[in-house]
């Protein structure tokens, strides 16, 4: 897989699929006029067709508003798992969602894990990702990416293999690095 060139903080964004997933389908319901109000104060207009790409620190932003509307009395990394969850539940009922969902149950959780790969990479226009199976049902996956959402990339990852029929799916930080961090993803072989 070729590399994408390095992309400055500033110029990182993040697509329109990922905002519809999680707001018009993940959260759907759950949006309130104040949620709304909120999101729109900071550049995410709910009543306006979604721009195609918004900045990755404004998507951060819109992130953080989200999980104090929609659960506020839950710990901030709980917050975010239940977040995480939703999202790919939302994103599995967009049109590209759709057909990934229905192509992981298909390809079982080793494919899958490749296949995130190329899902996190759609989500945005600066994400790198590199995989090294450990053992069976075993893989490490840096990300060039560090974020400031406890749980949300571990719920996401056990989501996807959730979605793929592994058995047991964990995910959990093992490191974190200047550039980027290092998860271990795990599943029951059956």
């Amino acid at each position: 897989m070729k590399p994408r060139r390095e992309v400055k903080l500033e110029d990182r964004r993040v697509f329109v699929q990922v905002v519809e997933g999680l707001l018009r389908h993940g959260v759907g319901e759950r949006v309130t006029p104040r949620l709304r109000e909120r999101l729109k104060q900071v550049g995410l207009d709910l009543d306006r067709p979604l721009l195609p790409a918004y900045p990755v620190t404004q998507w951060m932003h819109c992130l953080h508003i989200i999980l104090e509307e929609v659960y506020p009395g839950l710990p901030r990394e709980e917050g975010f798992r239940q977040l995480a969850a939703h999202h790919v539940e939302g994103y599995g009922q967009t049109l590209v969602g759709r057909a990934m969902m229905r192509l992981l149950r298909l390809l079982g959780p080793k494919r899958t894990v490749h296949q995130m790969v190329q899902a996190l990479r759609g989500g945005d226009n600066y994400t790198e990702v590199r995989l090294k199976e450990l053992e069976p049902g075993t893989w490490e996956m840096w990300m060039n990416s560090v974020l400031d959402a406890p749980g949300y990339a571990e719920a996401l990852f056990v989501s996807f293999l959730k979605a793929s029929g592994a058995a047991e799916p964990h995910a959990a930080i093992v490191r974190r690095e200047e550039a980027g961090t290092v998860y271990l993803l795990r599943w029951k072989e059956r």
